[in-house]
């Protein structure tokens, strides 16, 4: 045990935007709520649902009046891909819900993702990469413009994939992972190229 812990982590930065007016806003109205309760993915339970108990799950958010659900990482598990595919098929998907699907910036990843939400009526895909230092550097062996490529190599990949696909309402978010400890400028930098690509 550390016998001062609070000396491992540094102080989060403050950060100075003036000429933002948005943070001394108050909400006037509920904010749009995403349940993320059925992703397993790559953070699995250690016993993962079984697709009835995920339907059950989701016919339950949807009662409740969710109307935003992140249903599957369709990418990590035939499981997970099978989920999607019975909401689609058997049309149990409400028209007022909208499904997301989180996969990482990676090819064959995006692919299943997409194989998997097809035909659905409005999808979100949340794709996202790692754009810490340490991430850069240990993990993927590459610069900050190298990291920022793969992010608009995957939204590139998704717009195309998406334009196979006009019968879907195709929507994009867009995560940059470890972004507590990635520089300001670079989180800004990813974003900003994201965002222009799509």
């Amino acid at each position: 045990m550390l016998s001062r812990p609070e000396k491992k982590y540094r102080p989060f930065a403050a950060i100075d935007l003036p000429q933002r007016r948005w943070p001394a806003r108050s909400l006037t109205q509920p904010p749009v709520w995403l349940s993320s309760d059925l992703r397993d993915g790559n953070q699995a339970l250690f016993e993962p649902m079984t697709i009835d108990q995920k339907t059950r799950v989701f016919n339950l958010l949807c009662e409740i009046g969710v109307k935003e659900i992140e249903v599957a990482f369709p990418a990590a598990s035939a499981l997970e891909f099978e989920f999607v595919r019975r909401l689609i098929e058997d049309d149990l998907i409400p028209g007022d819900v909208t499904i997301a699907a989180l996969t990482q910036a990676r090819a064959p990843l995006i692919e299943r993702t997409l194989a998997a939400l097809t035909g659905a009526r409005r999808a979100i895909v949340h794709v996202y990469n790692a754009t810490s230092p340490v991430f850069r550097q240990h993990v993927f062996g590459r610069s900050r413009e190298q990291v920022q490529a793969m992010a608009v190599a995957a939204v590139q990949q998704i717009q195309s994939l998406c334009a196979t696909r006009p019968e879907t309402e195709w929507l994009l978010e867009y995560s940059p992972e470890t972004f507590s400890t990635t520089e300001l400028d670079f989180s800004l930098s990813v974003c900003d190229a994201v965002s222009e690509t799509w």
